[in-house]
């Protein structure tokens, strides 16, 4: 018996399930300005790391391609990915207007403004549309959420948290368009980030005893042990979302982590 937790993505319209683009795991998607990042400073020698006080690893210059949490967010769960261009273009207001030209509705506009609109969009509410339904094991919800890190893209969508052992029902997920864009957002875009987890309950505690705080400082002075690289190599764990319909590949050549 596996001991894989699975996440199921079933097509909601059977008509048009050959032009629907399935979900894929994150970490299937690093985008290029990532990849692209130098490892420490502004490029990958390390005569950049420059340690030039004592306080060892805080004096080198790594960079964010060297931040394994940052990494982490950037892949982790599954991308739910636009399944046609969608071209935006304005009118001499500057009011946009979203196309595309496949069967599968993939937008929708909301007449109501409740939530707070970043200051960069358009006042206007915007929702993608769902086209799969999903379902993961009991006990088990799922956050989606804009692609964590991905602040390169043109919009923002909104988080939500659904029980999808119960109920993965598809919705048009709301989404805030930038003023400044126009052009074509392309087909397999990441437009959501569905993150898998246990439902647990939990309680928070302050802990301020001496022995504890002894504990912490001396975890924190380890990593002066290494000049870089602490983290990653005494302290990360690998974390896995496959894909049963994918070989697994060898991520960190890929992205040079």
């Amino acid at each position: 018996m596996s001991d894989i937790n699975k996440i199921t993505f079933i097509p909601a319209i059977e008509a048009f399930q050959d032009s629907l683009i399935a979900p894929e795991p994150a970490i299937q998607h690093v985008p290029g300005w990532y990849k692209d990042l130098a490892l420490y400073g502004t490029s990958n020698d390390e005569k950049n790391l420059n340690p030039v006080n004592n306080i060892g690893t805080d004096g080198t210059l790594v960079a964010t391609k060297k931040c394994m949490p940052f990494f982490d967010a950037l892949t982790a769960g599954y991308y739910y990915l636009l399944e046609d261009d969608l071209h935006v273009s304005l009118n001499k207001d500057g009011f946009p207007t979203l196309t595309w030209k496949g069967e599968v509705m993939l937008i929708d506009k909301r007449p109501t403004m409740e939530v707070a609109v970043p200051d960069n969009c358009h006042q206007l509410h915007f929702g993608f549309r769902m086209n799969w339904f999903y379902r993961t094991p009991p006990g088990h919800s799922v956050l989606v959420t804009h692609p964590m890190n991905r602040y390169d893209l043109p919009f923002y969508t909104l988080s939500g948290i659904v029980d999808s052992d119960i109920w993965g029902l598809p919705v048009f997920f709301t989404f805030f368009l930038q003023k400044n864009f126009q052009g074509v957002i392309p087909k397999g875009t990441p437009i959501m980030q569905f993150i898998p987890f246990k439902r647990e309950a939990w309680e928070l505690e302050v802990d301020n005893s001496k022995k504890t705080i002894e504990e912490e400082e001396f975890k924190a002075e380890k990593r002066r042990t290494r000049v870089t690289g602490y983290y990653k190599k005494d302290v990360w764990q690998r974390k896995f979302f496959r894909s049963k319909h994918a070989k697994r590949k060898d991520f960190d050549d890929s992205v040079n982590l």
